[in-house]
């Protein structure tokens, strides 16, 4: 092997095993461990004090999106503006969730994400927080076993092992939309980071 190619060697490792981890759990990882409850009784209809509506997402879209039928989609609004649409969607194929969700959720066009350490009761979350090239603001968080994932492709590797050994477990993204957000707006301060800051404590109090 050459000096140049053995250079590039580990970064390729690195690259293929990337790609291939997530093939090889959802085909060859029968098992799989059920969380509940149900994403549409888990996720209150009210958050933060603010009422919310269902929204005409069809469930359809979801399945082919994320490959997933525990979903809920809802509008919360406090009567002043247009509402944070927030989704949550429960998954066992982690990489449709968490490689770049916004492209199968929102028809805005959205920067590269930030990633924001958000304070909580149990520990920081780690927010992903996106805006939009004509305004709006979207943010989202990605839920294992109770924990939020800042690098979800480093995580996959991590938790490769344990998925072909104890079975699949799914991971949970909770997205929110604020086609009102600033982004000259502090993350902390964005209705978008706040409702999925609110969503995760909900879901963390139901999960079983």
């Amino acid at each position: 092997m050459s000096i140049l190619s053995a250079r590039y060697a580990t970064p390729t490792l690195v690259v293929l095993a990337l790609a291939l981890v997530p093939t090889v759990v959802n085909v060859y990882v029968g098992r799989k461990v059920v969380e509940g409850p149900p994403l549409s009784e888990a996720l209150p209809s009210v958050l933060a004090g603010q009422t919310s509506q269902p929204t005409t997402r069809k469930a359809t879209t979801i399945r082919r999106e994320f490959a997933s039928d525990d979903w809920v989609e809802r509008v919360y609004a406090s009567g002043l503006g247009t509402g944070v649409t927030v989704l949550a969607v429960r998954s066992y194929d982690m990489k449709r969730l968490y490689h770049h969700p916004e492209l199968a959720i929102s028809d805005a066009n959205y920067g590269t994400a930030e990633v924001h350490e958000m304070p909580a009761a149990d520990g920081p979350l780690a927010v992903h927080v996106l805006h939009g090239e004509k305004g709006g603001t979207a943010a989202y968080a990605l839920l294992y076993k109770g924990r939020t994932v800042s690098n979800p492709y480093l995580f996959q590797l991590r938790v490769a092992p344990e998925l072909l050994l104890l079975g699949q477990r799914p991971l949970t993204l909770v997205f929110a939309e604020d086609e009102t957000g600033r982004g000259d707006q502090a993350a902390a301060d964005a209705p978008a980071v706040q409702r999925v800051v609110a969503a995760i404590a909900a879901l963390r109090g139901q999960a079983s």
